[in-house]
């Protein structure tokens, strides 16, 4: 038996102890996450509600080298969904009266903490919070400094950085802002490590203790945590790639890593301590998709706020039958995608320990959410 049919087999039967409770109509869900490990997934995690119809399934493997069957209860690197949980952290700061959309970032900082970035004294929390800050993203298309660093730093694998040591980077004089605060849409992971220093200086703990007081705990998210202070690699799925044309122009995380499959899979996260610790507030942490599940529900309800004027978003959404909100997180070796459509009242949510590796979190997403509307 090959070792894709192994695999296979180990997390059928995972996925039937786990969820014995699905109605042979939910097989269809279970069909699509089963196929994409066909096509080369390692593991995946899926949720589908639509109204109060509900349905979690899991494939593939967490390890592949192991046979280690995917289930629900293992968390999966969020990679940028992280974002959405700083942005919640920040909004209930607001609700309680201890922070403003319009407070200016060096109003809430230490002096000099973003000493030398032009304009940041222009740089409001909002601008922060909506992509708007102007500030140079440090792992973004521009950020060959920051993955040369990070890669060829012989501590990687236990490093932990610091929020200010990666805002440095928007220091530099070769990095020049995207446009004046407030001018333009520019994504920012460093902006949203400025958002973990304000939240850090305000409540006074780390960004972990953050989120769980804020949300996990609350939303009873039991099972989610920050890589680099709740979970070391050993407690996360693995993450899983192959390597691709872009991955040759610039330093690779697949540097003196053996392949473990015929088609160039590599396991990227193994042997180190931490793996993704170092995206902090804009992408460390990690859950299994029931705890995603809870938070969207949150997010849907209203108690917990990711947008911009959310309520009145959602509601406009519900007359717009091609209205559909989507978040997106992605590195190496991780995917992770939420669609929301309002008028259906349908939410799918699929979590991949992988990139490279048959198809995108946000395609199996998609075609969860068509499989929803053809449930009647």
């Amino acid at each position: 038996m090959s070792l894709g049919r192994v695999i296979g087999a180990v997390c059928s039967v995972a996925c039937a102890a786990i969820c014995p409770a699905a109605s042979p109509s939910d097989s269809a869900y279970q069909d699509l996450i089963e196929g994409a490990v066909k096509k080369g997934v390692p593991g995946v995690q899926a949720h589908v509600r639509r109204g109060e119809l509900r349905w979690s399934g899991s494939a593939g493997a967490s390890s592949v080298e192991t046979k280690t069957a995917m289930t629900l209860t293992r968390p999966i690197r969020l990679a940028s969904l992280t974002k959405m949980m700083t942005y919640a952290a920040v909004i209930e700061l607001v609700k309680q009266n201890r922070l403003a959309l319009s407070d200016r970032a060096i109003d809430l900082l230490p002096p000099a903490t973003l000493g030398g970035i032009p304009y940041a004294g222009d740089i409001t929390v909002n601008h922060l919070l909506e992509h708007k800050s102007g500030l140079h993203n440090f792992n973004g298309e521009d950020g060959a400094d920051f993955f040369r660093d990070l890669f060829n730093d012989p501590n990687r694998g236990a490093r932990r950085w610091t929020p200010l040591e990666l805002v440095a980077y928007a220091k530099k004089s070769e990095h020049k802002p995207t446009g004046r605060p407030g001018e333009r849409f520019a994504y920012s992971s460093t902006g949203y490590m400025v958002l973990q220093m304000i939240l850090e200086q305000i409540e006074k703990k780390p960004l972990n203790e953050i989120y769980r007081a804020l949300l996990f705990e609350p939303l009873q998210m039991n099972a989610t945590g920050v890589e680099g202070t709740d979970f070391t690699t050993n407690e996360i799925a693995d993450s899983y790639a192959r390597p691709s044309l872009s991955d040759s122009v610039r330093p690779s995380p697949f540097a003196g890593r053996k392949r473990i499959r015929a088609d160039g899979l590599t396991n990227l996260s193994a042997g180190l301590r931490y793996y993704n610790a170092w995206a902090q507030s804009a992408g460390a942490a990690a859950a299994p998709v029931t705890d995603l599940e809870r938070f969207m529900d949150a997010v849907i309800a209203g108690r917990v706020e990711v947008l911009s004027d959310q309520r009145a978003q959602f509601e406009r959404s519900k007359s717009n039958p091609d209205r559909r909100f989507s978040w997106n997180g992605g590195s190496w070796g991780v995917q992770a995608s939420i669609l929301c459509e309002p008028a259906s009242d349908i939410t799918t949510i699929v979590l991949l320990n992988a990139s490279n590796a048959g198809g995108t979190s946000h395609e199996i997403a998609l075609d969860l959410l068509k499989a929803a509307r053809r449930r009647d």
